[in-house]
């Protein structure tokens, strides 16, 4: 297998002139940390709600550099990775409430790209959910029952191997569920939101990395090149989350891989019925994904989430041969007609992980520092839904997304993880218990 390592592929598709670093101090109404969708989508509500303010995004590198402009670029009703637990917690109504909105997401993101001619590569085309165990058929049975219970009306049959396999050809799959959805280009997505919101009078810098958040009446965002201080501040750092002290043990950094293939001939692509091009998605918590790009190369990605110690998020912890070896070994399994197919491109991405998988949105005290974080790897849609939700915050309005289960309010707020070497030995330790209970479910 020819690999080219350490390039990640969407960042290839679209070149990037950065905007220059902050160089001075500054005041405006709401500064904002982190440019991936979460910080840029809040930006865009902000901005689309209240003209006239005056808004300011900070990012480390460039726009869509991290783990936005790195997913496998499925957008899906999705909240977190625990529906059954949130089900549990909240109830049905509230669970129904909350899937709905990242739904409603779903088609308007469609929808701003076509409006603001953003080229994301959206394929509104679903995807399937598939079994490749019999554990896994029994969740994907589950996962259909509770949504017939959630929403309230009968969903969509599991299918049988052979109807599966007719939708996608693979030899792995046992079953699968249709699922609504769409795919985009993670990174052109990302690009296309941060320029919409300069157009709109956002200033964003770019290659300006935040120090530290400082408290106070008016809280300071601080940066080696000078300092904002504003009226509202947002943190919507994803995996950087915990680099920030108001947030140092809520989130763990887990890093995830892909591999993504040279263009397939047109010979390649007729050994496999894949017709619709639909995204594929294995029914487990680390599961593995597949997806054809716009210019039909086969993305690979998933397998082992793995976690190293003291959070490490180094650069070159994108070369770790265990993944990719992890992830050939299971690519073999579910498409051996594609054994001569090159992999051209390997790189990894870190996701933010919460202790009970879901999201968190709300004020830290003081009320004038707000965030949004943990979407657990499944972000697109739920980004663009927790951006309406910080939009409501910020404004101080009592609406449908400021009331959704995302929020904390004294009966809910992350959990904290403990720190080293619990956390390392936890983090391990909890991955080989639920691959476990999978393996039995």
């Amino acid at each position: 297998m020819s690999t080219r390592k350490h390039v990640v592929y969407w960042h290839e598709t679209e070149p990037v002139v950065p905007e220059p670093p902050l160089r001075e101090n500054v005041d405006c109404d709401v500064a904002v940390v982190g440019g991936g969708y979460t910080g840029l989508w809040a930006a865009h509500f902000l901005k689309e709600a209240e003209p006239a303010l005056d808004i300011r995004v900070v990012e480390a590198e460039f726009a869509g550099h991290g783990a936005s402009g790195r997913a496998d670029g499925f957008v899906t009703p999705t909240i977190g990775k625990d529906i059954q637990a949130l089900v549990k917690e909240f109830g049905t109504r509230r669970a129904l409430e909350a899937s709905q909105a990242v739904g409603r997401s779903v088609l308007e993101i469609g929808r701003f790209t076509r409006r603001n001619k953003i080229d994301a590569e959206y394929e509104a085309n679903d995807y399937l959910m598939v079994a490749s165990t019999q554990a896994q058929l029994r969740r994907l049975r589950t996962d259909r029952d509770l949504a017939t219970r959630i929403a309230g009306r009968e969903q969509p049959p599991v299918l049988s191997p052979a109807d599966a396999q007719e939708v996608i050809g693979s030899p792995a799959v046992l079953g699968a569920m249709r699922t609504g959805g769409a795919l985009v280009n993670p990174f052109k997505l990302a690009r296309g939101v941060a320029r919409v919101v300069k157009e709109r009078g956002v200033v964003v810098h770019e290659n300006t990395p935040v120090l530290r958040v400082r408290p106070g009446v008016r809280p300071q965002v601080v940066t080696p090149g000078g300092t904002i201080t504003a009226d509202k501040v947002i943190v919507a750092a994803n995996a950087r989350q915990f680099t920030f002290q108001q947030f140092r043990n809520k989130t763990v950094p887990l890093w995830s891989y892909a591999m993504v293939s040279e263009p397939l001939t047109t010979e390649q692509l007729g050994r496999i019925a894949w017709e619709g091009r639909e995204g594929m998605v294995e029914a487990k918590t680390f599961l593995t994904c597949a997806r054809f790009t716009a210019d039909n190369r086969l993305l690979w990605a998933g397998g082992p989430a793995f976690y190293f110690w003291g959070r490490d998020m180094r650069r070159r912890r994108m070369n770790d041969q265990r993944a990719y070896r992890a992830l050939a070994e299971e690519f073999g399994r579910f498409f051996p007609m594609w054994r001569d197919l090159k992999f051209t491109y390997t790189y990894g991405g870190v996701m933010d992980i919460t202790r009970d998988y879901a999201p968190h949105f709300g004020a830290l005290p003081g009320g004038n520092i707000f965030y949004g974080y943990g979407f657990n790897g499944n972000g697109i849609a739920a980004t663009h839904t927790g951006g309406k939700v910080l939009r409501d915050l910020v404004l101080g309005k009592d609406s449908e997304f400021s009331r959704l289960l995302y929020v904390d309010d004294a009966q809910r707020s992350a959990r904290d993880f403990p720190p080293e070497p619990l956390l390392y030995v936890g983090a391990r330790a909890t991955t080989r218990l639920m691959e476990w209970k999978e393996s039995r479910a």
